[in-house]
């Protein structure tokens, strides 16, 4: 099976992030999975955190990929936010201000994947064109889904 990031973003896995900094856009990403996944929004918040601990998720281009692994659910979430406000404490790779910011929540079982879906994100995100229109796009939820499902695969 051939895993597509699209096939999990949903109208309620998009969202414009109104934060101004890295704490405050991921505090409503992590609250949007815990509401998604039914998931303890303390033990996201947790692996999310960890995770960025070990190396910053933030990986150029404006565009972030968090991603976490855990028990209790059946299926991926992947959430995709557009900043309203460019992220300057992000620390991503090419210390650029981050703007796109996709977090995927995915169960912990299947590492094969879970490497496919990421892969998936990376490369339909590496088109510097499209991130441009997703950050054009900030504040308008519905333009972004469009956005995303765009030119994909079925």
């Amino acid at each position: 099976m051939k895993y597509d990031f699209t096939q999990y973003v949903t109208k309620d896995s998009v969202m414009s992030l109104d934060g101004r900094n890295k704490l405050e856009v991921m505090d409503q990403l992590i609250t949007r999975a815990a509401d998604l996944t039914k998931l303890n929004r303390d033990v996201i918040f947790r692996l999310t955190w960890k995770r960025e601990q070990m190396m910053t998720t933030g990986v150029g281009g404006m565009l972030a990929l968090p991603h976490i692994r855990v028990n209790d659910i059946n299926h991926p979430y992947v959430i995709v936010g557009v900043c309203e406000n460019p992220i300057e404490d992000y620390q991503s790779q090419d210390d650029q201000p981050v703007r796109v910011i996709v977090f995927t929540v995915a169960p912990d079982e299947n590492q094969e994947a879970y490497l496919q879906l990421l892969g998936s994100i990376s490369r339909k995100l590496r088109n510097t064109s499209l991130i441009q229109e997703l950050v054009d796009a900030a504040g308008n939820p519905a333009q972004i889904l469009d956005l995303v499902h765009r030119d994909e695969v079925k």
